[in-house]
């Protein structure tokens, strides 16, 4: 059994990005994301919320491979922490958090986004080829997945949608 963990963290408002998104921008986003991951990560194709109650949705993402073509599902208990932080928890017991921190200057120019993730192979043995093909394609994964949600960010603030 392996469990496999990564990080990736990018800055969500570099110098010259436009628009510059605010901490209530990021979160409704984030809130967004929940219901509708797939506007934000090319790998789902489609989320359904089953269960909304407090801080917690439960939902069934649908995923695709690079082509599109559905590979599976997960249910997964979404929990909010208001203003910083989603966890997505599945079965399987792996869970991917999705934080949003505060830089040295405590700046909205200073925030970053980092995506955790904590994978369970349990058929799989350390150091094996196979752990370091999932490592290298979890990292890259999570660059994916932490870009491509910056960049809807800002795309959904550029067109009012998270005002």
């Amino acid at each position: 059994m392996v469990n496999i963990h990564c990080a990736y963290t990018e800055q969500i408002n570099p110098h010259g990005a436009s628009p510059v998104l605010s901490k209530d921008q990021i979160w409704k986003g984030l809130q967004r994301k929940i219901r509708r991951a797939q506007d934000f990560v090319p790998v789902i194709s489609e989320c359904e919320v089953l269960e909304e109650k407090d801080n917690e949705v439960l939902r069934v993402a649908h995923f695709v491979d690079k082509d599109g073509k559905p590979t599976h599902t997960v249910k997964e208990k979404c929990i909010s922490y208001y203003p910083t932080k989603v966890d997505f928890w599945q079965p399987s017991g792996a869970v991917i958090t999705n934080t949003v921190s505060d830089g040295p200057g405590l700046t909205e120019n200073d925030y970053s986004m980092t995506y955790t993730f904590e994978w369970r192979y349990p058929d799989t043995t350390e150091g094996s080829e196979e752990h370091k093909k999932l490592m290298k394609s979890h990292i890259e994964g999570a660059q994916m997945a932490v870009h491509s949600s910056i960049e809807a960010l800002r795309r959904m603030a550029a067109a009012g949608e998270l005002d």
